[in-house]
């Protein structure tokens, strides 16, 4: 094998290491932004939950 072989396989590889590294940290970054997602839609879920349970309304009126 020449020598512009071998460093042409060795960049392959370090290019190939690379992509390995930022496919993990897109993993990571997917994983952050759902578990965010998830919180958020669970604290939206509970502030409906509390407006559907208050007693009176917009004006201060009590319901029904």
């Amino acid at each position: 094998m020449s020598a512009e072989d071998q460093a042409l396989v060795e960049a392959l590889k370090e290019s190939a290491a690379a992509q390995r590294e930022s496919a993990a940290a897109m993993r990571d970054l997917a994983e952050s932004n759902r578990a965010m997602v998830d919180l958020l839609a669970e604290q939206m879920a509970d502030e409906v939950d509390e407006e559907r349970e208050s007693p009176t309304y917009l004006d201060g009126t009590p319901r029904g």
